[in-house]
């Protein structure tokens, strides 16, 4: 599979899930070579993203951009963790890469939108976390259809994992240790 003809389909696709077509999982490959690709370019937009904010702040030390990669790495694991075992508890005959895929595809999509915003203030990079909680919210109406309510608990969960597991990381790496 090529990584450029497989994101030309992510973006048709994420279009199709926007729009409420309930064909638009064909555009994404729920495999392991497909989620491979979806984190290759998952892990380019974070590259890209660590860029241009060092245009303005500064570039970060290869040591903290390799911790930061870590942290989205694991932040990604534990959104699997809780993908899969959301589709058992909700018992919806889907294999995991069927979200997890065009997840991670919406996950790098909200780093680059969140270059400009961020620039603009971290206030406004907020917008791209909330874009994306709706971009799964969509994923599991259209590709898994989750009825309204439990899509919306759905994408509420993804946002708290997102949003809590850096953090959780970030404090416990810098948390100083306690004199003994």
């Amino acid at each position: 599979m090529n990584a450029l003809d497989a994101l030309s389909q992510a973006w048709k696709g994420w279009g199709e899930i926007a729009a409420g077509k309930a064909h638009a999982a064909r555009n994404f490959t729920p495999t392991r070579n497909g989620l491979g690709i979806a984190i290759f370019w998952f892990v380019i937009a974070l590259l890209l993203s660590t860029a241009v904010q060092s245009l303005a702040v500064g570039m970060p030390a290869v040591e903290q951009i390799l911790l930061g990669l870590l942290a989205q790495g694991l932040t990604l694991a534990v959104l699997a963790l809780a993908i899969a075992q959301s589709l058992r508890f909700l018992k919806i005959e889907q294999p995991l890469t069927a979200l997890l895929v065009p997840i991670v595809y919406a996950m790098g999509l909200m780093f680059i939108l969140a270059i400009p915003l961020t620039l603009a203030g971290p206030t406004f990079a907020l917008l791209a976390v909330f874009g994306l909680a709706w971009l799964i919210y969509r994923a599991a109406r259209v590709l898994a259809d989750m009825r309204q309510g439990t899509a919306f608990a759905f994408a509420l969960l993804c946002l708290m994992v997102l949003v809590v597991v850096p953090n959780a990381l970030y404090m416990v790496i810098l948390q100083p240790p306690s004199p003994a």
